[in-house]
């Protein structure tokens, strides 16, 4: 448990993954009805993914539809970050020019580099030398995701030789179990550079046919330490802001270190395989089936996993002596504050 008397603050955001079958099925579900149920769940922020074709969740590219998206988010008193993907200085400045333009301060990335994990390090810190001048220019922070790529330590022997005040990390709680690694351990080798999170939750299971994969499910049911390694951010790492990123319905493979997989799943809580068969509520594998079957079960099940991830978040923040402001959205949680103990009274 952590002191209960260290003054913190922390905002909770809402990533649009969170809504994915929505974004893609959902016949007028877009940006504008995203910031409305970000509203709806008392968030304080949100995170607009830009991440593909007609800047994804932001529906286009022209400047006026980011400024007026931007400006719904400002009017719900929201602070929004984005995401990209790829390193390629000239692509970075504009899709940091495009976060500005709907008023985020950050822009997470992730390499698309190919090759030895050696060649890609070094490609990927030599991008973002390059381009970190030019995000920098834009007024945004550049954030360099482990997005099943790389372990914790070589994202910050990454920044490490970047070494650039607009450049730092976005921790993923999930990410690294993709390479085989123990979430926590990339959090502590991660911590100097960490500006924000993806707070997400993954289970490991066997597939019919005997193969592994990595599920993403509701925040609280899978096998991260969620409370404990927001315990570590926020009191070593100085966390802020918490994004939370329902990856509930996504599935995905090991990425590296195979054998390393092989032993954590016969030796941590972790990585330790659950078999089927599972409840649709908790795993979902057959999303896209189920959407030509029942269209609306599917937006109900991805529904119910958003509102029990961020039941889950606000449970953990007050088993770390958190609470929510009382004179605030919601989306603001703090501890150790006198006037919030006023509040608690009065409120």
């Amino acid at each position: 448990m952590s002191s209960e008397g260290t003054e913190r603050t922390v905002r909770l955001a809402l990533h649009t993954f969170s809504y994915e079958q929505h974004f893609l099925h959902k016949p007028g579900f877009d940006a504008h009805r995203f910031l409305a149920k970000a509203s709806e769940r008392a968030m304080a922020g949100v995170h607009i993914s830009l991440n593909g074709y007609q800047f994804r969740c932001a529906g286009g590219t022209d400047p006026e539809r980011l400024e007026e998206i931007g400006a719904d988010a400002r009017e719900r008193g929201f602070f929004v970050e984005c995401d990209t993907s790829g390193t390629d200085p000239e692509h970075l400045e504009q899709l940091a020019r495009a976060a500005r333009q709907l008023g985020a301060d950050r822009l997470r990335t992730y390499t698309r580099h190919t090759g030895s994990p050696d060649d890609v390090r070094d490609a990927t810190a030599e991008d973002l030398r390059l381009a970190a001048p030019r995000v920098a220019d834009e007024g945004i922070c550049l954030l360099l995701e482990n997005h099943e790529d790389f372990t914790g330590q070589e994202v910050c022997d990454i920044l490490d030789a970047v070494a650039h005040p607009s450049v730092g990390a976005l921790y993923d709680f999930g990410n690294s179990m993709n390479v085989a690694e123990e979430p926590m351990d990339a959090a502590k080798a991660m911590a100097k550079h960490i500006r924000s999170v993806h707070l997400k939750d993954h289970a490991v299971i066997t597939g019919e046919d005997g193969d592994s994969m990595i599920a993403g499910v509701p925040n609280g049911s899978g096998t991260i330490d969620i409370t404990g390694i927001l315990e570590f951010l926020i009191d070593d790492a100085g966390l802020e802001r918490i994004c939370i990123e329902s990856s509930y319905g996504y599935c995905s493979t090991v990425t590296r270190n195979q054998k390393q997989f092989g032993a954590a799943s016969r030796a941590s809580p972790t990585f330790k395989p659950r078999t089927g068969p599972f409840e649709r509520a908790d795993v979902l594998l057959d999303a896209d089936a189920l959407y030509q079957r029942d269209p609306d079960a599917l937006f109900d099940l991805e529904e119910s996993a958003v509102a029990r991830g961020i039941a889950h978040t606000r449970q953990a923040l007050e088993g770390l002596g958190f609470q929510p402001h009382r004179n605030g959205r919601g989306g603001l949680y703090v501890r150790g504050r006198q006037e919030l103990a006023l509040a608690k009274r009065h409120g």
